[in-house]
This record gives C-alpha cells, structure tokens and sequence, in this order.
C-alpha cells in the first residue's frame, strides 16, 4: 500500500488505525496470560515471545512511515518554490510530533509488556 505523504490528514487517519493495536496492548496482554488458576495450562513465555515480535513489528511499522514521509517531505522542501514552502514546512513539524507521540505510544507499551511478561520469561524482556 502506497503511503499518502501528499496528505497529512490521510497519513494521520492511517497512523492512528495502525496505533489502534497499541491501545489493545492491556487487554491482548491480559487475554494470553494466565491467571494463577490456570497457570499450568497455558505457556505464558511463548505467547510473551509471540506477543513481543507482532508488537516490536507493529513499532518498526509505524516508525518506517513516519520517516519516509519525512524524508519525501524534506525532498519536496528542497525543490519547492516560496510559495510551497510554509506548508511543506507546516507538514515536517507534524511528522516531527508523530514521531514523538510514537515514542511515548512505544515506551507506554514497553512498560505494560515488561509489568505483565517478565514473571513468565528468563530474561529481561524489552521492546
């Protein structure tokens, strides 16, 4: 799928429904985890581990939009005219925000992933 850098709007609608898995972390978490009564019949690591990678990919996602659509940003700012110029500019500081709301969306997961796996997993697990 093409990436619509040429509009922000739609780049922020897109950006927000891949988000929309972040904000699921608590209850997906919650779901695969086992509660004490049912520890012995579900291999919380693995689904930790499972879990981890979809998130990590999910991260890595999100974060190669928001820079190609910075860098093709930045490519139009070097070749427009002055009267292209404030709004290309307007664009690269909320691609500069979105990627500080992903950073805080990303350390928000990170904490909740560690709070919840790392009972069940031998080592110190991150994203």
């Amino acid at each position: 799928m093409a990436l619509p850098c040429d509009n922000f709007y739609e780049f922020k609608r897109l950006l927000t429904s891949y988000r929309d898995q972040d904000d699921k972390v608590i209850y997906r978490l919650n779901a695969l985890l086992p509660t004490a009564s049912f520890g012995d019949k579900v291999d919380a690591a693995a689904n930790c581990q499972k879990f981890q990678s979809e998130l990590l990919e999910l991260h890595s996602q999100r974060e190669q939009m928001i820079n190609s659509c910075l860098e093709y940003q930045q490519s139009l700012l070097a070749t427009a005219n002055d009267n292209n110029k404030r709004s290309i500019q307007r664009t690269i500081r909320s691609l500069k925000q979105e990627a500080g709301v992903e950073k805080i969306v990303k350390e928000r997961s990170n904490t909740f992933f560690q709070n919840k796996c790392n009972p069940f997993m031998n080592f110190n697990a991150s994203l």
